[in-house]
C-alpha cells in the first residue's frame, strides 16, 4: 500500500509540475516574452510588388508580423501575398520562381488558395541560426494581385518564450 501511496504522489507532482498549470513553478504562458517592433502601412497597385526594410529585435527569437489589408476577411478578397527576405534582396520575385540566396524564401504570408494566413515569422538569433547579418535585418516584400490595388497593414512583434 505503502508502494502505491509514494507512486501516486510522485504521479500526481510530475503532472502538476509538467502541466504549465503554475503550481510548482511560472505557468507556460508567463515564461512568454513580447514586445513591439514597428507598424507597416502601405497601398500596393494591382499587379505591383513594394517592400520595406525592417529592422530585426533581437529582444526576441521570432519576430512575429501579424498582415491584413482592406477586405481580407472578405467573400473575394484582394490576393496580396507578403514574403520575407534578406534585406541584401533588390529583385525579388514571388513563388513559384525558385529564389536563392538573397532572395530565398525566410517567411510568408497573405492569400493561399487554401485561406488566408495572417501572420508571417522571422527567426534569428537567441536559440535560432543568425542569418541577417549585422545589425540584424530582413525585408517583407507585398505582392499586390493583377487586377486590384489593395492597402495593407502588417504589425511586427518580437517574441521569446517557450510555445504553450
Amino acid at each position: 500500500m505503502e508502494a502505491r501511496t509514494l507512486f501516486r504522489l510522485v504521479a500526481a507532482t510530475l503532472i502538476v509540475s509538467g502541466s504549465g498549470c503554475g503550481l510548482v513553478g511560472p505557468t507556460c504562458v508567463a515564461r512568454q516574452e513580447r514586445g513591439s517592433v514597428t507598424a507597416l502601412d502601405g497601398e500596393v497597385a494591382a499587379g505591383q510588388v513594394v517592400s520595406h526594410a525592417v529592422r530585426y529585435d533581437v529582444q526576441g527569437s521570432q519576430n512575429d508580423a501579424q498582415v491584413s489589408w482592406d477586405g481580407y476577411r472578405s467573400e473575394n478578397p484582394p490576393r496580396l501575398r507578403f514574403y520575407a527576405t534578406r534585406v541584401e534582396c533588390t529583385d525579388f520575385l514571388p513563388p513559384p520562381t525558385a529564389a536563392t540566396s538573397d532572395c530565398a524564401v525566410m517567411a510568408s504570408a497573405g492569400w493561399t488558395p487554401m485561406g488566408i494566413a495572417t501572420t508571417l515569422i522571422v527567426t534569428h538569433g537567441r536559440g535560432n541560426p543568425e542569418s541577417l547579418g549585422s545589425p540584424p535585418e530582413y525585408k517583407i516584400w507585398v505582392v499586390g494581385e493583377a487586377e486590384r490595388s489593395a492597402r495593407y497593414s502588417v504589425n511586427i512583434t518580437w517574441f521569446y518564450g517557450p510555445d504553450c
